[in-house]
């Protein structure tokens, strides 16, 4: 009877699966109406279901491609268009290269040279990953391959640690490290999909695209050195633990297998390759799955003779939904129609440049909830010279505006690399939203203010 009980649906499915039957009906029953209601109900659906988490989020992917394609609510090419997205297939070998990290030991290795270092103290210990996130988002311009190359390295140093699973020194840790480099990121031009897509939008509507320097200046002081010491700030409050387990040995020099040093070998030319993509124009995705496809290999040693099998693909699903659900939005006017519709209540005219400042970081932040963080420039940078008129700043500063607003992230869905690396790693959803509520919260408060003063003081104001 109690295991009847536990395969029960929860209050919360219940009404996960009530809302699905009744979106699926208003769907059937009024093909007349106009694409911009019936995209809208499905993404409203999606969107709730990805906030709750209500449902798995790979469930909630699949009926996304289900309520699209029974209902006719787009075409194929765009309801399916996450699986033709370079990010989906990052995804993809960011998994088979994660799993050929622990299959070998290389992870293992890692935390055991590491480890040392971080001992004796968990301030250290979480401030050391923090850092180490934002240092490697200046050598990898993927962030989604910075998140599933680090989890693995992540899980096994908190596990070297003494930190096991549900401890708060485990979650910071393994949090941290991904947000460390996430959050700060935005900062640095080619380090994320919105930042690149803000790139070529740009060069796409005014003719010139930002460059790195300039980019760097104007973004880094606040919303990268600053909004790093706010995370540190917040993760120690957020998640205190007693000091890691202590080691008997000194720290040596890793000895690695063949294995792992084949492994660490191809990373190494891996890394390289996503450093010089501006060079060789390669995508860090196909990178990426050139090295998949060596481990995959039979043979290489890297991977278990079946070794699709120990592989979960919930990110996989994941993530090719919510591209998918951002093409939607963008192709069915619906993303536009917001932004249009939340500018025309917006005083602009008659703002100040303070407020105008924190009106359109605010607009490109609430846009995000619904299209997704790569779909607010696409949205917002053909507006700029319109808007550029209004508020009688140059169109540069206008589109500048997105950056403080989508490096503010509300929840963990708005971005495909968090809620990957948070599945990955088995961290809480709950406990990542909070996060970044309350880190949202503090960088409105704190940092946008700052924010604005740096770039009045630069003059670009």
């Amino acid at each position: 009877m109690p295991a009847a009980a536990k395969s029960l649906p929860t209050p919360r499915q219940w009404i996960s699966l009530f809302a699905t039957g009744a979106v699926t009906l208003f769907l059937l029953l009024s093909p007349e109406l106009p694409l911009l209601v019936r995209a809208g109900a499905v993404i409203g659906l999606c969107i709730g279901l990805w906030a709750t988490g209500w449902l798995p989020q790979w469930l909630t992917a699949l009926v996304f491609f289900t309520l699209c394609t029974v209902a006719g609510v787009a075409s194929a090419d765009i309801v399916f268009a996450g699986f033709g997205s370079a990010a989906t297939w990052l995804v993809f070998s960011g998994l088979i290269i994660g799993a050929a990290i622990q299959y070998t030991g290389l992870g293992n290795t890692l935390a055991r040279g590491v480890g040392p270092w971080l001992e004796g103290s968990y301030r250290r210990a979480l401030i050391g990953v923090i850092l180490l996130g934002l240092a490697m988002a200046f050598f990898m311009p993927s962030g989604m391959g910075r998140i599933l190359l680090m989890v693995p390295i992540l899980t096994t140093l908190a596990d070297h640690l003494g930190y096991e699973p549900g401890d708060k020194g485990r979650t910071g840790l393994i949090l941290g490290g991904m947000m460390g480099t996430f959050l700060p990121t935005y900062a640095i031009l080619p380090a994320n999909v919105p930042n690149n897509v803000l790139m070529g939008a740009a060069e796409a509507v005014l003719g010139t695209p930002p460059n790195y320097s300039e980019y760097l200046l104007l973004h880094f002081p606040v919303l990268g050195l600053l909004k790093t010491l706010l995370l540190i700030a917040v993760m120690l409050w957020l998640y205190p633990a007693r000091a890691p387990k202590q080691s008997d040995s000194v720290a040596e020099r890793p000895h690695l297998s063949r294995p792992e040093l084949g492994l660490a070998a191809l990373l190494s030319v891996a890394v390289l390759l996503w450093m010089s993509d501006a060079w060789h124009g390669i995508s860090p995705a196909w990178i990426g799955m050139l090295v998949a496809l060596v481990c995959l290999f039979p043979g290489s040693r890297l991977m278990g003779a079946n070794p699709l099998q120990s592989i979960s693909f919930d990110s996989f699903l994941y993530v090719a939904g919510i591209v998918s659900l951002g093409a939607l939005a963008f192709h069915s006017g619906l993303g536009e129609r917001v932004a249009g519709s939340l500018l025309s209540v917006l005083p602009l005219r008659e703002a100040t440049d303070a407020a105008a400042f924190g009106m359109l970081s605010g607009l490109a932040m609430v846009l995000g909830t619904l299209v997704t963080l790569p779909g607010i420039p696409a949205i917002l940078t053909p507006m700029a010279p319109g808007l550029a008129t209004i508020t009688g700043w140059t169109p540069e500063a206008v589109y500048m505006t997105q950056v403080v607003g989508f490096s503010t992230v509300l929840l963990p869905y708005q971005a495909p690399p968090l809620i990957v690396g948070i599945l990955a790693a088995r961290i809480s959803l709950r406990e990542t939203a909070r996060l970044c509520l309350i880190t949202a919260l503090l960088s409105v408060l704190l940092l946008w203010p700052l924010n604005y003063l740096w770039w009045e003081w630069l003059g670009w104001i």
